[in-house]
């Protein structure tokens, strides 16, 4: 494509790609309404797009097409013009990858769990990784640091620390297409600016990002904000557009601000 490569060394996993969600329609039963209507969405290498909206609405189903795990019924989802469904089960995450919804911990050391992404990062790699995702102090704090324990038995990660050893994983994996769903869940707002902030500057530049969100924080640097509704694109552009017109968008991102801040920021429209 016409996108430039990412500096040599920037992505020891691999090159960017470009994605395209062409008329993408999903059904989980037939004769129920559609998971996912004709979804078009563009996501050249590079590029850093958020997908938003109420709950059901089909967010989830998007990141699970783009990992190959659930199939299209009508569409279809291409990588570098090809369809997705023609690449190797074993080679997909390496090109597509991320931190799906459950942020899962193996019961062994914590550099073992980072190392599932990729056996043969170093240190420095591991540190980077680890800082981005706000989980380094805690394991400078711990006696046995990167040998800690951690999992079933070894129970002393909260639900946080979960949720950024999963996304240190993520980003040590560093596939050219990132896909991130909610990887900032079960971090109180602040902490949750923070981590979502360092792992897109943690991302090499030529790689694009799939952001899943409920929440609308930290979305103004993206290229595009795309709202989901009943499996349709109800609204897309950037946070500074949606904020200033009538919509989903503009209503809840009032509704988190007042929420976050603990008043109401603005009376609701009649």
């Amino acid at each position: 494509g016409p996108y430039a490569a990412a500096p040599a060394g920037a992505t020891a996993a691999g090159a960017g790609h470009d994605v395209r969600f062409d008329a993408v329609t999903v059904r989980y039963r037939a004769g129920t309404a559609p998971a996912l209507d004709r979804i078009i969405l563009d996501l050249p290498a590079g590029r850093r797009v958020a997908v938003v909206g109420p709950s059901g609405a089909g967010k989830s189903t998007l990141a699970a097409v783009l990992t190959g795990t659930v199939r299209p019924e009508q569409g279809r989802v291409t990588l570098d013009g090809a369809d997705l469904s023609a690449y190797p089960v074993e080679e997909l995450p390496r090109a597509v990858g991320g931190l799906l919804a459950e942020a899962y911990v193996f019961h062994a050391t914590v550099r073992e769990n980072l190392l599932l992404a990729r056996p043969a990062a170093d240190e420095a790699e591991l540190t980077a990784a680890t800082r981005a995702a706000g989980l380094l102090d805690w394991v400078h704090a711990q006696p046995a640091g990167w040998d800690t324990v951690v999992g079933e038995e070894g129970g002393q990660l909260s639900g946080g620390q979960r949720q950024r050893l999963a996304l240190a994983r993520a980003l040590l994996a560093a596939p050219g297409v990132l896909v991130l769903d909610e990887p900032t869940e079960g971090l109180d707002p602040s902490a949750a600016d923070a981590v979502l902030a360092s792992a897109l500057a943690a991302t090499p530049a030529g790689h694009s990002v799939l952001l899943i969100s409920h929440r609308l924080s930290g979305l103004a640097d993206l290229d595009e904000i795309v709202v989901l509704d009943a499996g349709r694109v109800v609204q897309r552009g950037r946070h500074d557009e949606l904020v200033a017109a009538p919509g989903w968008y503009r209503d809840q991102w009032l509704l988190q601000e007042a929420a976050e801040r603990g008043y109401l920021a603005l009376t609701p429209r009649p």
